[in-house]
């Protein structure tokens, strides 16, 4: 199976109040990929632990 990951660049905040980057959206595994501040490698969460975790900054 082929992974098709829409890229983005779009500003979170976790619910302790950190921003993360979100870099992709992976629609088919309903995944978010981001990036924390200080961490080597990319995070992943499922979309609906996400929307549950992650508020969207304004711009």
């Amino acid at each position: 199976m082929t992974e098709h990951i829409q890229p983005l660049n779009r500003y979170y905040r976790d619910h302790h109040g950190i921003v993360v980057n979100v870099t992709g959206y992976d629609a088919a595994g309903q995944r978010v990929i981001y990036r924390r501040p200080g961490y080597e490698w990319e995070c992943v969460a499922p979309l609906i632990v996400f929307r549950a975790r992650f508020k969207r900054m304004d711009k």
